[in-house]
Parts: C-alpha cells; sequence; structure tokens
C-alpha cells in the first residue's frame, strides 16, 4: 500500500529532517564517547570536598570561634596594666597683713603604678565570657560537621546520578539498535505486503522515540556532570564514573538514630547555646538584685597617695590589687593601713522586676523550643528510616525483576535454538534483561543515598 498525497510527502520530508537532526546529535554524542576519559571515583570525588567554597566557609568559622574561645581563655587570667599621672602647678604670690609679698613656687605631682585585676568568683565577667565563646566553637563545630554531610550527600547523589545516566545512555544505544532492527524488518516486510504503512510508520515512531530517549539520556549525563562540578567547585573535564552503588546495605538501629539525633543535630545544639544564654542571663538578674554592689578596699602606704592597695568587687567577682608610686613623695607622711568597704542596695526597683520576669519568661521559652526542636528532629530521623525501609523492599522488587528477566532471556535463547523463536525475540529478553539491570542499579543507589540522608538526619556518624 502507498499514499503519495502531498500531505504525506511533507511529512516524510519533516520526518526525514528530524532523524538527520538527532542523527547528528547521536553521532557527535557517540565521538565524544569514544575519547578515553579518565576514571573519576566516588571517594575520589568526595576527597575533593575539602576545597568545596561551602566546607572552606564552615571551617574558617570554627577557626574564628577557636580564636575567640582562645582570647576568653586568656581573658581569664592575671590581667597586668601600668598606669601614670603627672601635673605641674605654678607659683603664685600673696600680700601678707603688714603689705610684703609672699611668693610661692610651682609644684609638680603625679604618680606611676602597676595594677593587676583576677576574676575570683564564678559569675565574673570573663567567667561568662568563656562560656559564651565555648558555647560558639561547640555551635560552630556543629555546623561544620552539618556542612560536611550535606555536601557529601550532594555530591553521592549527582555522582550515583551520573552512573545511572552512563547506564540509561547505553541501555538507549541499545533500545534503539533493537527499533531500528524492527523498522527494517517492517520495511522489508512492507515490501512484500506483508505489512501496513501503519505497522511502518509504528515503527519508524518508536525509533525515533529510542533516539530522543538517548539524547535525554546524554543530556541527563551532563547535567548530573555538572551538577557534581557545582557541588565540589571545580571542572572534573570528561570523566567517567567508573564506582557502582553498593550490593549489600545494613539498616541502622532507630533508637540509637533517635537518641543520636536529639543530642547532637545542630538545630538541637542551637536551641541549647539558647537555653543556656537565657539561663545565664537570669542568673546574672537574680544576683544583681540579690547581691549588693560592696567593694570592700585595703592600703598600705603614705597618707596621701600610693603605696599597696587591693580590692574586692562582690557583684562583679573581680580581685583588684595595685601599687603606686608618688613622683614627689612627701617623706614627712609615715606609712599606715587604709581599710574601707562601699555599697548600695536596691530596695524597690519596678523596672528591675519587670527584667527579671522577661528572663524567667524567655528561659521557659527556650525550654520549650529545644522540647519542640527535639521532637521536629525525631520525627525527621523516623521518615528518613520508613523511606529507608521502603527503598529496600524496593530494591528486593527489582532484584527479583532481574532474575525474571534473566529466566526470560534463558528462555527465548532456548526457542531460538529450538526454531520456535527468532533472534529479535532473543534481543527484546536481552533488552528487558539490561533494563531490568538499569532499574536495579537505579534502585541502589536510591537505597545509597537514602541511608546517606537516614544518617545525616541523625547528626552523622558518630
Amino acid at each position: 500500500m502507498t499514499d503519495a498525497s502531498p500531505s504525506c510527502r511533507r511529512f516524510r520530508r519533516g520526518r526525514a529532517g528530524t532523524s538527520l537532526l538527532l542523527g547528528a546529535v547521536l553521532i557527535s554524542a557517540a565521538a565524544r564517547a569514544q575519547v578515553a576519559a579518565p576514571g573519576l571515583t566516588l571517594d575520589a570525588a568526595l576527597a575533593l570536598l575539602a576545597q568545596a567554597p561551602s566546607v572552606r566557609g564552615a571551617q574558617l568559622s570554627v577557626q574564628v570561634a577557636q580564636a575567640n574561645l582562645d582570647a576568653a581563655r586568656t581573658a581569664l587570667g592575671l590581667t597586668v596594666s601600668v598606669s601614670g599621672n603627672a601635673s605641674y602647678s605654678g607659683g603664685s604670690a600673696s600680700t601678707t597683713a603688714d603689705g610684703t609679698s609672699d611668693p610661692t613656687g610651682g609644684s609638680v605631682s603625679g604618680s606611676a603604678g602597676v595594677n593587676l585585676s583576677l576574676g575570683v568568683l564564678p559569675w565574673s565577667s570573663n567567667a561568662a565570657a568563656l562560656q559564651s565563646a565555648q558555647r560558639s566553637l561547640t555551635l560552630a563545630r556543629a555546623r561544620l560537621s552539618e556542612t560536611q554531610r550535606t555536601a557529601r550527600l550532594n555530591v553521592a547523589q549527582q555522582y550515583l546520578a551520573a552512573v545511572v545516566a552512563t547506564r540509561d545512555v547505553a541501555l538507549a544505544a541499545q533500545t534503539l539498535t533493537l527499533r531500528t532492527r524492527a523498522l527494517q524488518v517492517a520495511q522489508a516486510q512492507q515490501q512484500d505486503g506483508n505489512a501496513t504503512a501503519q505497522t511502518v510508520l509504528s515503527a519508524q515512531a518508536a525509533v525515533q522515540t529510542a533516539q530522543a530517549a538517548q539524547v535525554q539520556a546524554q543530556a541527563s549525563l551532563d547535567a548530573a556532570r555538572l551538577n557534581l562540578e557545582a557541588a565540589l567547585g571545580r571542572s572534573l573535564g570528561d570523566v567517567e564514573f567508573v564506582s557502582v552503588p553498593a550490593e549489600t546495605f545494613d539498616l541502622p538501629d532507630l533508637p540509637v538514630l533517635v537518641a543520636q539525633a536529639r543530642a547532637a543535630r545542630r538545630e538541637v545544639i542551637a536551641a541549647q547555646n539558647d537555653l543556656a544564654a537565657a539561663q545565664d542571663a537570669l542568673a546574672t538578674m537574680r544576683r544583681d538584685q540579690t547581691l549588693p554592689d560592696l567593694t570592700a578596699s585595703l592600703r598600705y602606704g603614705p597618707a596621701g597617695s600610693g603605696g599597696l592597695s587591693t580590692s574586692l568587687n562582690l557583684k562583679q567577682g573581680t580581685l583588684g590589687a595595685g601599687y603606686t608610686v608618688p613622683l614627689a613623695a612627701d617623706t614627712g607622711s609615715a606609712n599606715r593601713v587604709v581599710a574601707s568597704i562601699s555599697g548600695s542596695y536596691v530596695v524597690y526597683s519596678p523596672s528591675a522586676r519587670a527584667q527579671l520576669s522577661a528572663a524567667e519568661a524567655l528561659v521557659t521559652q527556650t525550654t520549650l523550643t529545644l522540647s519542640v526542636t527535639q521532637q521536629e528532629v525525631e520525627l525527621d530521623v523516623r521518615q528518613r528510616y520508613a523511606a529507608a525501609q521502603t527503598a529496600l523492599l524496593t530494591l528486593q522488587a527489582r532484584t527479583t525483576q532481574v532474575t525474571l528477566a534473566q529466566s526470560a532471556l534463558e528462555a527465548a535463547r532456548a526457542r531460538l535454538t529450538a526454531g520456535t523463536a527468532t533472534a529479535d525475540d532473543a534481543a527484546a529478553a536481552e533488552l528487558s534483561l539490561a533494563q531490568a539491570q538499569r532499574d536495579l542499579l537505579e534502585a541502589r543507589a536510591t537505597v545509597q543515598t537514602t541511608l546517606i540522608q537516614l544518617q545525616n538526619a541523625a547528626g552523622g556518624l558518630q
């Protein structure tokens, strides 16, 4: 049967142009595939993460937090400072009662000294700064660990996607070969009068679909390569992805994962830091309202100034000591001990009570936030665990499908040997097996990435 209508001829010309365009794309892809490319393993890709921009930024944050902690530890120790002052008073003249002039010469006064300060009580400002710096470092390390885990997951996902896409490219080529063979058979049968034009068109549509699938598979491979380069922050070139997903998997213990997540997730650590800061602020306010602003001092030296002195401030929790030498010593003044104490206490302050109530409310709020955060991370772990179970069941089903496809191929080959089947039947069975193996590869990649997501949800490997 033939159809020589103008519309049919235009369709054939358009169809031929499309086939030429797709053929050119496929020839270009095949040419690229023929060039030998270096192999890149998943472990090698993960090793490149140390220089990724996100990881480097998180590492710098940890270094800054560590430097702040070192500075806080240094400030917790003894602080030594020097001080000094000097002044000059000019001479003057006064008139006495008998009318004579009584001149007074100029004078120079001043002092130089050394001072020491040390936080001796637990609530001193230096101790509070140290605790805050320690919490900041803990949070920075948790963020670094989270950033590293997220980056590793992203790299693993993109790498395994490239592995599956590579298999898709090969499967698409195999499918195109089979569909092209079917088209040739249909065309031969049409010439012998054993096939209709619709049969040939259907076979040609199958070829075009296979060509489009091959182009799509190559595009997916290129996209996975580009996404992997973006995750690593560097160009990889035309590499081959030689690693394959693992074949066996172990599902971790759920209670262990839940307990780990409730203690080690970055969100939990941040909520714990907020609660600790709120508790410190509340303790400071309570101490300010309970303790008087009391300062006790002791000085040994001349009556005017200078000598050895020491002081203790109760509210600040600091002990100070110093030694001052007058620049113009008064030799007529004997050394003596001078002790003093001064202080104040707020008896009534509505604003202070309001601030205390606000601090107590903040502690309650941050406590609730910590509890909610722990519940959220536990829910996340349980959902990831369920997803991992589902992926493992899917993997079992895909494994069974491969076994069935293998049996079907063996049966087709047996029928081919017995003369009851054609070579095309055996080729179709081989294609079904290749498709089942591809689906199994994808299922294994899904299980591997799902387990990584589960480990990340639990706060990483401990």
